[in-house]
């Protein structure tokens, strides 16, 4: 009889677990681009997609919403795309064309996934690799607006 109770009590426990929501990241005291954690913001909230003629980034900053709801925001959600294209880049790749979406997922079903009709759009970008990141620097939005360094450059 344990036993059963044991068991079910697992199978009451792992669904409830799996619909819990990880808890925000706190805005960030001050940013310093160099310093911003982005691998772990990367990590399990990002897919990359080798389209062959470009490579399609897609991340969910929903859990670090809080950082991007500034007065800097156009910089920021800029310099997300940049470091998510810089560190996530698939080494196999041959496209040079990179299309980048950030996205807020608002809900999520009860595997998990996201629902897709939930989502809110945040910024699309649009670039050529070799253009942004072909340098021996990273683009420095506080000279430079990002929509003079990116092809396409749209905040939701």
């Amino acid at each position: 009889m344990k036993k059963w109770l044991s068991v079910l009590f697992f199978l009451a426990v792992i669904p409830v677990m799996a619909q819990s929501t990880p808890t925000p990241t706190p805005l960030l005291a001050k940013w310093i681009t160099a310093k911003v954690p982005w691998d772990l913001w990367f990590k399990n909230n990002a897919l990359v997609t080798d389209k062959t003629e470009y490579v399609h980034f897609f991340w969910n900053a929903n859990d670090f919403k809080a950082n991007f709801e500034v007065k800097d925001k156009e910089t920021r959600l800029a310099e997300a795309a940049v470091y998510l294209v810089k560190n996530l880049f698939p080494a196999d790749s041959k496209a040079d064309l990179v299309k980048v979406d950030i996205v807020y997922v608002l809900e999520r079903d009860t595997y998990g996934m996201p629902k897709w009709d939930s989502l809110q759009q945040v910024l699309h970008v649009e670039f050529l690799r070799s253009k942004v990141l072909g340098g021996k620097t990273l683009p420095d939005f506080s000279v430079t607006a990002p929509d003079k360094v990116f092809d396409k450059f749209k905040i939701f």
